[in-house]
């Protein structure tokens, strides 16, 4: 995945920032963007994120009430459509006025470009996360949610703070994942 432009890092202080836009389809469409995949690609990974706070009911209500959403939120909650469903109502955007302030503040530490979830993304998905070949699909979202979660739980439990202890978390999730890939039959 392509980086923001510059000013998108910005200060820590995003989770108070509701106006913040955390991430945009259109950042990831424009310029190299591979010319073998159609540009829905793009969004895929803002998708999954967002899929992941539905499922968490991390969505602000105002949010929800203003873009009139529910239906769509409710056929995803039961894997009716798509986990991208959202994709085309939100102008492909990932903000923080769509997020409860925990959600927000949690974006803030976690979703930051070429760190958090950009790296967890890359991690879970390879050659395939850097050519937008991940698919649309909710085995895709079955990946990447349990990392999502683990994250989340690590960041409740140092306290949340404003930007995310990465390196101290890989370990282990690089454990859970082992540990789970044994598991399977």
């Amino acid at each position: 995945m392509r980086s923001p432009p510059l000013g998108y890092d910005l200060p820590m202080e995003s989770h108070k920032r509701p106006d913040l836009e955390f991430d945009l389809w259109a950042w990831h469409t424009e310029g190299n963007f591979p010319k073998d995949q159609p540009p829905e690609q793009g969004y895929v990974h803002i998708g999954m994120f967002l899929a992941w706070l539905i499922e968490r009911d991390m969505l602000n209500p105002r949010w929800v009430a203003r873009a009139a959403v529910q239906p769509t939120i409710a056929s995803m909650r039961e894997a009716a459509v798509s986990p991208c469903a959202l994709r085309d109502v939100t102008d492909g955007r990932l903000g923080g006025d769509m997020m409860t302030a925990d959600a927000a503040a949690f974006a803030g530490a976690y979703y930051a470009p070429q760190y958090g979830y950009t790296q967890d993304w890359r991690r879970v998905f390879g050659k395939a996360a850097d050519k937008y070949a991940v698919p649309e699909t909710w085995e895709t979202y079955g990946r990447i949610a349990p990392v999502i979660d683990f994250r989340y739980a690590g960041w409740v439990k140092s306290g949340k703070p404003e930007l995310m202890d990465m390196p101290g978390l890989l370990g282990s999730l690089l454990k859970l994942w082992r540990s789970r890939r044994r598991s399977k039959p």
